[in-house]
């Protein structure tokens, strides 16, 4: 065969593969609403012209060549997206096949504008009756920072810096990138068929009911799929009609247009919208704000816990304040996963629902010792929340040494990342309610250093379990609580009133600082009885028993025989004294045994504990009187139940503990 002849051949063959391919594309596109010709049935078409393939495609003076392009390109600057959890290089301007969509889809050019005009008309224009610009949610403008990124390379060196991505060496189906390596609009799209919704190459869910199949072949999430009741996957509960509908999107035809949709059947756009999102740059989320798309159903119209109604109380985590807006800003780390830096958390402080919960690993169930305190693991709803793990120092040392935790294992490391030196250094943050003495936030690493003297068994079982001549630590414990039990944060800062019964953790209280009860000046008082410290010690020991000879239960008590007294129950009927007189007004641990604090008012004890720790300075009893133990006593070295008057009144006075007095001596 002479070349002249295989010339020809060539051409033959090449324009019988185009009539076939644009035979094939045509039957697919006719009764979409890309066919833009007269025909057509959509909103937009042109006033006489037939063809259907004119508006994309010529077989003459294309640009680009391939795939014999003829629709007018945008000259737009566009804004590409960028965020800190992208692990790819950041998108520039788009090219490939979403240069081409973009060329009716940013709304610059007229829908009809074309390179060649029908019928040999090698000159461009406008196709009449489309000079119209694309309008309404499928015009995405030239900003894209609120759209999926699109002309970025996916290779093997991405997915291996990614570990949360499919390598595309794995992609063997439609949904790829293009020859040249990149992710572009037709990676998700099919634009001559819309036999699934939004001309996507596969439809909302898979053959199990799950949503978004088109979004997982590329993103694989961790946890997602492989944590037992994955909460955000599986949950079947449809929006109950109330409200703003957290699904559907007006426009963008989604899966979830009835109130009979659910998170299984929407999958990742329960949250997210690849196109036209709320947030710019922000993983393109639903909602504004990465708290606003969880209250849209935690807020009693889907989800069970309504958390909406929680932060609204009196006292809460700042989530729903507009002053934090934006704040939390998860970076891709070296590791592959995604989390604050330390700095972020510090003068950056923040609290969205995404520092406390993972929404791809979030799981059913509250704290493991819900309702009473028997252990201080995580709860499934902290499944795949990082956290800290302090390196401890000696007794009462600055804890500076931390090892982050990619998830969380128990509950403190997850609240020690905000909580604590790591966060804000040397510098911790102001009380936002002006209730803290010195009006500063405390480093509580610092306060349950296993190392201290006596701490509230957060970290581990606690140090000061007594044994007294007729009592023992066991028997002046409620709820639950042995002397070998371990507890969480929220055993403490959870609400004992919430909206719905069960609902627990430190969204949310009306005592500060989101305290199950009320821990001042006054506890220990008449009239406390149903504050925060009698949830674990039992109040009839503590306050109402007969002070003197039975019972004795507690470590402070006397010495063994006829004169052994309740101390606790005495100098609380006798004298009225709170629990402050004697212990750490911030009682997650401290320095010396039991929680004790040294001395009265420096002014009449210069030896005394500085605040906010010793609070006599701020809750004097009855107005004025000055309790406590003095700085000149050493009462580290006494036995559980051999307190002797001496212990602590030796040398000074009975009188300067003197007090208002009740009942009898």
């Amino acid at each position: 065969m002479n070349t002249r002849n295989y010339a020809w051949l060539t051409a033959i063959l090449l324009i019988a593969g185009l009539l076939g391919w644009a035979a094939s594309g045509m039957a697919g596109i006719a009764n979409t609403k890309h066919n833009l010709s007269a025909t057509g049935t959509g909103t937009y078409k042109a006033a006489s012209e037939t063809q259907v393939c004119v508006y994309c495609h010529t077989p003459h003076n294309t640009n680009p060549a391939a795939p014999l392009w003829n629709h007018q390109l945008s000259a737009a600057n566009y804004t590409p997206y960028g965020s800190n959890t992208l692990a790819a290089a950041a998108p520039g301007q788009p090219s490939g096949t979403s240069k081409l969509c973009l060329s009716c889809h940013d709304g610059t050019v007229a829908l009809g504008g074309v390179q060649n005009l029908p019928f040999g008309h090698q000159t461009p224009g406008t196709i009449t009756g489309l000079e119209a610009f694309l309008t309404g949610t499928a015009n995405l403008g030239t900003d894209l920072r609120n759209d999926h990124p699109v002309s970025f390379t996916y290779d093997a060196a991405l997915a291996a810096s990614n570990l949360e991505l499919v390598s595309p060496a794995a992609l063997s189906g439609k949904i790829k990138p293009d020859s040249n390596g990149q992710m572009q609009c037709s990676s998700c799209h099919d634009p001559h068929s819309d036999a699934n919704p939004k001309f996507m190459h596969v439809g909302y869910t898979d053959g199990g009911g799950y949503g978004s199949p088109l979004c997982r072949t590329c993103h694989n999430k961790m946890y997602w799929g492989t944590v037992p009741n994955m909460a955000h996957r599986e949950q079947t509960k449809p929006w109950n009609g109330l409200g703003v509908n957290p699904w559907h999107v007006p426009g963008h035809n989604l899966a979830n247009d009835s109130v009979n949709s659910t998170n299984k059947a929407n999958g990742c756009e329960s949250c997210h919208q690849p196109h036209n999102a709320a947030t710019s740059g922000s993983r393109i989320l639903k909602q504004d704000g990465e708290t606003g798309v969880c209250l849209v159903c935690h807020n009693g119209n889907v989800a069970y816990w309504n958390v909406d109604a929680a932060m609204n109380k009196m006292y809460a985590h700042p989530s729903k304040n507009p002053a934090y807006d934006g704040r939390h800003n998860p970076k891709r780390q070296a590791d592959g996963k995604v989390r604050d830096d330390a700095a972020d958390l510090g003068t950056n402080r923040h609290a969205e629902c995404e520092d406390c919960h993972n929404p791809h690993a979030v799981s059913a169930g509250v704290s493991p010792s819900m309702p009473n305190p028997t252990n201080n693991l995580a709860a499934p709803v902290n499944k795949g929340v990082w956290g800290v793990q302090p390196t401890w120092p000696a007794v009462w040392g600055l804890v500076t040494t931390y090892t982050v935790v990619p998830d969380v294992q128990y509950q403190y490391q997850l609240c020690l990342k905000c909580h604590s030196y790591y966060a804000f250094g040397a510098t911790p943050p102001l009380d936002p309610y002006g209730f803290v003495v010195g009006g500063v936030n405390t480093d509580q690493a610092l306060e349950f250093n296993p190392n201290n003297k006596s701490f509230h068994p957060v970290v581990q079982q606690g140090k000061n379990p007594f044994t007294s001549y007729r009592g023992s630590y066991a028997a002046s414990l409620i709820g639950g609580m042995t002397p070998t039990s371990t507890m969480t944060c929220s055993e403490c800062h959870s609400d004992s009133n919430p909206v719905l019964p069960g609902l627990k953790g430190p969204h949310g209280a009306d005592v500060w600082p989101i305290l199950w009860g009320p821990y001042d000046g006054a506890t220990g008082q008449d009239g406390t009885e149903g504050d925060l410290c009698f949830k674990c010690h039992d109040v009839n020991v503590y306050m109402k028993s007969t002070y003197t000879w039975n019972p004795e239960k507690t470590g402070f008590s006397g010495s063994s025989g006829p004169a052994a007294k309740n101390l606790h129950a005495r100098h609380v009927e006798r004298r009225n004294m709170p629990c402050m007189s004697c212990h750490s007004a911030v009682p997650h641990g401290w320095k010396r045994k039991a929680l004790l604090v040294y001395g009265r008012t420096l002014a009449s004890d210069p030896g005394a504990d500085v605040a906010p720790y010793n609070a006599h300075s701020r809750f004097l009893i009855n107005g004025s009187t000055d309790y406590g133990i003095p700085s000149s006593a050493n009462v580290d070295s006494v036995t559980s139940g051999q307190w002797t008057k001496n212990t602590c009144h030796g040398g000074i006075g009975v009188g300067q503990c003197s007090g208002a007095t009740r009942g009898s001596p």
